[in-house]
This record gives structure tokens, sequence and C-alpha cells, in this order.
């Protein structure tokens, strides 16, 4: 009987420690001592951010940025320096969890806001960006004059919103401070939020500024409601909290008066947001 026992128990036990395991990379005093190594780029799909492009090929902000790093790594610190991406990038959770069980240079790319509650859990890059998050809904729903007008303007719309996201605290902040009765649905991704509102002319939500700019070069029916626009956080790349590259990429992003100040950094910009969304992160600060 006691060995019945024992093999549902090994099992939950080996079950536990496959779901924590994370990915792997060289730590930075093994590419140092040894002069070359691997890094890791755990990721999450985002339009602007990481996506693929008309070839499959991964492309986005967080992909040209850390692109540039491990460039500058090779030729600055002399050593060859290559990444390669791990995981299908379908989950911020998964992406999220996965980096912080991970050991060594592994790197975590994709929409992620730095919180205080977090810095517990991983380490962050320097930002590389400030977040713009939109109200929008569709074309044919009044525009937002000011938020007092939600209950009038908004009262027979449904608020989409992922758990457990800042945009779900903004939708569920409106609806405690000005519209008590307003209705949410939950979705499971931003992806599929975004989906929802361009398909249910009665939809609203909050969305990264990403999400809105893959919807206006969709052509589709969105309207953003600029009372509400917020830049209140900003974005990272995550490192497991074991990770000795931090002082690496934050002598990257210090080098040549900052790497955020540089031409090649508004060029990146540009080509994953264009003018119009450059502008509006302008219009944001």
């Amino acid at each position: 009987m006691k060995t019945i026992k024992l093999i549902p128990l090994l099992f939950l036990i080996s079950t536990v420690g496959l779901f924590a395991q994370g990915y792997t990379g060289d730590t930075w005093a093994q590419v140092k001592a040894t002069g070359k190594g691997t890094v890791s780029m755990a990721y999450v799909e985002t339009p602007s951010f990481v996506y693929k492009d008309a070839s499959g090929k991964l492309t986005g902000i967080c992909v040209d940025i850390m692109t540039d790093f491990v460039k500058w790594t090779s030729e600055n610190k002399k050593v060859s320096l290559t990444s390669k991406f791990v995981g299908d990038g379908s989950s911020f959770r998964g992406m999220y969890d996965k980096t912080k069980a991970s050991v060594g240079g592994v790197f975590g790319l994709g929409n992620i806001t730095i919180t205080d509650e977090r810095k517990k859990e991983v380490k962050f890059s320097p930002p590389f960006i400030t977040n713009f998050a939109i109200l929008i809904t569709q074309n044919s729903v009044p525009t937002l004059a000011k938020f007092e007008d939600l209950p009038n303007t908004f009262g027979k719309l449904t608020g989409y919103t992922a758990k457990g996201t800042l945009n779900e605290k903004r939708i569920l902040e409106l609806k405690k401070t000005y519209f008590p009765a307003m209705k949410i649905a939950y979705t499971a991704t931003s992806q599929e939020t975004l989906e929802k509102v361009m398909a249910d002319p009665n939809g609203f939500a909050y969305l990264d500024l990403g999400f809105y700019l893959e919807a206006v070069n969709m052509k589709k029916s969105i309207k953003r409601h600029p009372i509400a626009d917020k830049a209140a956080e900003q974005f990272g790349f995550v490192l497991p909290l074991n990770s000795d590259w931090y002082p690496v990429l934050e002598e990257f992003f210090n080098s040549g008066g900052g790497y955020l100040n540089s031409a090649q950094y508004r060029k990146i910009l540009v080509k994953h947001l264009g003018e119009t969304g450059v502008k509006l992160l302008q219009s944001a600060k």
C-alpha cells in the first residue's frame, strides 16, 4: 500500500517541478570568462512591441532594442554574444512566470509594466518607453467630453478588460468613481479585448498604445477618447532575480549620451509605431 501511495506523490512533485521550470542562458560571468555565450529571450506577442512580420519573423520595438544590446555587448565587451527566442509568445503570464523562474542570461520582452510589486519577483531593466493607455470605442459612440458624462455617454456600453492587468484597474476605477452601474466583461488577453471592442458597437476598453495603433492600421471603426489618456507607468525588460546581466544592460542604456536619446532609438519607434504613434507618445509626456 505504501508503494501505491508513493507513486502519485512522486508524480505530483515532478509535475510541480515541471510547471515551475524556467529557461536558461549563460551568465555574464560565464560570457566574460570564456569570451562567448548565448542569452535567451522570452516574449509575449504584443502589437508594435513583439510581433511577427509578413515572413513570420519576430520583430518589434523590444526585439530591435535587444538586438542592439546584443550587438553593443559583442562590440564593446569584446565577446561573441548570440541570442535565441524561447517560448511561444502566447501568454503574458507564461512569459513572466517562466522568466521569473529562469537561471542566468534570460530576458523577458513585451508590454511589461514596471511596478513595485513585481520588483520583489524580478529585476527590471531601465525603462525603455512610457506606456500610453487609451480609452477606445467604435466610432459610433459619442466622444466622452468629461468623466462625469460616463453614465450617459457610455450608459449602454460594456467594458471589456483582461483580468489581472493594469487596464483592468483603470476600468474598475472608472466604475467606482463615475459609473457604479457599469457592465464589465472579462477576457483572457489584451488582444482578445481589442477583438471584442472591434466586434461590438456597444463595447469599450482601456488598451495600450500598440493595440490601438493595430486597430487604426487595420482601418477598423475605432475611436480614441483623449480625455481618458493615461501615461502613468513605464515598460521595462525583465530578468530573473539571480541575473548578473543588469549592470551590462544598464551600461548599454547609458552609453553614447543615453540610448533613448539616440537617433537609432527614434528610428525604431517610428518603424513600429509610425509617426502618429510617436506623436501620441510625445503628447503624453
